[in-house]
C-alpha cells in the first residue's frame, strides 16, 4: 500500500489591522472586484489583538508569516507604531511587506525610530478607485512574497512601490506639506 503526501496549498495571506469596519469591508470588496479571489484577507480590529497575533506567529515556526501586512497607525490600545516596531524587530517577519497608513507626524517618527522602508507609507484611500489601487498593490506584494521573488526590479525593499494617490511622498511629509 502506498501513501501520497499532498502538500497543502496555502492562499497568500494579507493581515489588515484596522478598527474601521467600513474600510475593511471596502478593501475586501475591492479585492473581490479585481478578481483577487485567491487571497485570504484577515482583518484584526484592535491593536492588542494584532500584537498577540504577531507575537504568536513569530513563535510558531511551522506556520509561515503572512504574505503582506497593512496597518493603520491609529488603532486602539496598542498603536500601529508599536506594532510596526515589533514586526520590524522580529526575525520572523524579515522580508514580509508591511504597509502603513500614517499621518505625516507618524511618518517622521517611524522613519527616525525603526527600520521602515519609504515604500511602506501609504495614504488611506478616500474613494473607491483608491481601494481598487490598494487591492492591486497588496496583491502584487503578497504574490511576490508567496513566489519568493523580488517585488519589482526598482524596489530594494519587499514592498511594491506605490504610485498615484496611495503614495505618501516622503519629501512632502518631511516638509510638512500635503502630497
Amino acid at each position: 500500500m502506498s501513501f501520497m503526501i499532498m502538500k497543502r496549498s496555502l492562499k497568500p495571506t494579507i493581515i489588515y489591522v484596522e478598527d474601521n469596519h467600513g474600510d475593511a469591508l471596502l478593501l475586501q470588496e475591492a479585492l473581490t472586484e479585481r478578481h483577487h479571489d485567491d487571497i485570504a484577507l484577515v482583518v484584526i480590529d484592535h491593536g492588542a489583538k494584532a500584537m498577540h497575533y504577531f507575537e504568536v506567529k513569530a513563535k510558531v515556526k511551522d506556520i509561515p508569516p503572512p504574505h503582506c501586512i497593512l496597518l493603520d497607525t491609529h488603532v486602539p490600545i496598542v498603536t500601529g507604531i508599536q506594532l510596526i516596531t515589533f514586526i520590524r524587530s522580529s526575525p520572523s517577519y524579515t522580508g514580509t511587506p508591511v504597509y502603513v497608513f500614517a499621518s505625516e507626524s507618524d511618518y517622521r517618527l517611524l522613519r527616525a525610530s525603526t527600520e521602515v522602508s519609504k515604500e511602506s507609507f501609504l495614504i488611506k484611500p478616500s474613494a473607491w478607485e483608491g481601494f481598487l489601487d490598494l487591492a492591486d498593490l497588496l496583491m502584487a506584494s503578497a504574490s511576490a512574497k508567496a513566489d519568493d521573488t523580488k517585488a519589482s526590479p526598482a524596489d530594494s525593499q519587499p514592498e511594491v512601490h506605490a504610485t498615484g494617490t496611495l503614495r505618501l511622498h516622503p519629501s512632502s511629509a518631511e516638509n510638512g506639506t500635503k502630497p
